[in-house]
């Protein structure tokens, strides 16, 4: 039996020669596309390019050569796709890493709350801060705008200092 350890995924399965390293990582459940489009692809046909691997030879020969497809695909040194690929000896598979659901369901996330059904639910508090809408800040946040408004008023000193400034006529 032949050894194929996914990388990324950290999964280690021996298979029979001459076994397909897309219908393999398939049945193990392991997503070989990285298109983010599900289920579309050319189907074993090697033409879409969606199911490029990076695949490490153990030895010379433990995979098929490379066909014309994948020549046409453009894929060089270790970068194959894994629907041409033949395993025929130990290799080493790099999938795209952090890909959609690789090998589980995805991360559980809470509904939003809702607190116009559910009035217990926790809204989000109000922000004194500055926005485009209110460039002073939120109206409720800020104060309750009972608050009279502070008086300049110009005192002598300013007066003077205004006088000393102005131009003065010289005939």
């Amino acid at each position: 039996m032949l050894k194929v350890v996914f990388v990324n995924e950290h999964r280690i399965v021996e298979v029979a020669s001459g076994k397909n390293l897309k219908t393999l990582s398939l049945e193990l459940g392991i997503n070989p596309h990285r298109e983010s489009f599900r289920g579309i692809n050319c189907g074993h046909l090697g033409l879409c390019g969606a199911c490029q691997v990076w695949v490490k030879e153990s030895a010379p020969g433990a995979t098929n050569r490379r066909n014309l497809r994948e020549t046409i695909a453009g894929t060089r040194g270790q970068r194959r796709l894994a629907c041409q690929v033949r395993v025929l000896g130990d290799i080493e598979v790099t999938t795209f890493a952090g890909g959609d659901n690789r090998l589980r369901a995805p991360r559980p996330i809470a509904a939003p709350p809702r607190p116009t059904v559910d009035p217990t639910a926790a809204r989000k508090p109000i922000d004194a801060a500055a926005t485009a809408e209110f460039t002073l800040g939120h109206p409720s946040a800020v104060g309750s705008g009972t608050r009279a408004p502070t008086k300049r008023v110009a005192s002598e000193s300013d007066d003077e200092a205004a006088d000393a400034d102005a131009p003065t006529e010289e005939g």
